[in-house]
């Protein structure tokens, strides 16, 4: 996020189911004892809102771009990015709609959940997960949530259509760079370098930031 650097999207994926926590949240929120049993990473989040879990399947993505690529406004921000997972999910066979500015939904159901944060000098981050599948047992088990409650609220893509991960995963590369000039890279041994260093020093640990109030 410095003068030197382009507007990045990257995807990722989790080595193991994991579960992130939001800046400022309390770890008691999650089910740490069932994490470890279950072999399950915790880490915490720069952005807010709350615990996200997430499967190894999961499609996980983060942007970072200056504001003014979206007219500093956030909510055009959410929507922008957004709906490249919506039209994603619509070439799937999958209709979805954006509600409450960052949630994705697919009838009445969380299908993904996306945060922001404005960072130094306008740097623009947002971050999100689209679920692909969805163990309700083990969701409702970490999250201290009712399974009847998982299943109400939350979703996944093969409820809907039953797509190899590859044509999941490709679907939403192609919309996510459709109508951009795009370069595509590997991290550079600088970028590598800072991200191993912001892990072990600041959100590998789930210990809340010093000042915070509960």
């Amino acid at each position: 996020a410095n003068k030197r650097e382009l507007p990045t999207i990257r995807f990722y994926k989790w080595i193991n189911n994991s579960v992130s926590i939001s800046a400022y949240q309390n770890p008691k929120d999650v089910n740490l004892d069932a994490c470890r049993e279950h072999n399950i990473d915790v880490v915490r989040s720069m952005t807010g809102g709350r615990e996200v879990f997430h499967q190894k399947l999961d499609f996980t993505y983060s942007v970072i771009a200056h504001i003014r690529m979206f007219d500093y406004s956030i909510k055009k921000a959410y929507s922008e990015i957004c709906t490249c997972v919506i039209n994603a999910l619509k070439e799937l066979g999958i209709n979805a709609v954006l509600e409450n500015k960052n949630d994705i939904i697919v009838e009445g159901k969380k299908i993904s959940g996306n945060a922001a944060k404005t960072l130094d000098k306008g740097v623009y981050l947002q971050h999100g997960t689209l679920i692909y599948n969805v163990d309700y047992g083990l969701m409702s088990e970490i999250l201290y949530v009712p399974v009847e409650v998982v299943r109400e609220k939350v979703t996944s893509v093969l409820e809907h259509k039953k797509i190899p991960h590859a044509e999941f995963c490709n679907a939403l590369k192609k919309n996510f760079i459709a109508n951009k000039s795009v370069k595509v890279g590997e991290l550079s041994k600088y970028e590598l370098m800072r991200a191993k260093d912001l892990v072990s020093t600041r959100y590998k640990s789930i210990i809340l930031p010093k000042g915070t109030l509960l």
